[in-house]
């Protein structure tokens, strides 16, 4: 198996999260946070909720990356976007990529997390 790297990391699925392992240590170096959401009229929406880089890793690039692929991941299922997190918001404005713009939702509050 080859080691993953920053230019070919080794992305996995967690309840919740896509990580993203960039060398032998095994150590999530970036994660992109969502959650799935149906609308009343059957929308799947995958809501993304937050961006994280473990110190160690940062200015590597690798939220980016994490972001590209839960995103391309979530468009391959059939979910569109709901960008809650201001660093996917600013990548997608960064990118302009129609693909993202036409799946794109505005966010809503049953987007956003209850506090009890």
């Amino acid at each position: 198996m080859t080691t993953p790297t920053v230019d070919n990391p080794k992305f996995v699925e967690e309840e919740g999260f896509t990580g993203m392992i960039v060398d032998d240590t095994d150590n999530i170096a970036a994660r992109e946070y969502y959650a799935d959401h149906v609308t009343a009229e059957g929308t799947k929406q995958r809501v993304f909720i937050s961006t994280h880089t473990d110190e160690d890793y940062r200015g590597q690039g690798l939220a980016g990356k994490v972001v590209q692929y839960t995103l391309d991941k979530a468009l391959d299922e059939g979910y569109r976007i709901v960008a809650v997190c201001p660093y996917v918001k600013s990548w997608l404005e960064k990118h302009g990529d129609s693909r993202y713009e036409q799946a794109l939702d505005t966010p809503r509050p049953e987007h956003f997390p209850q506090k009890g």
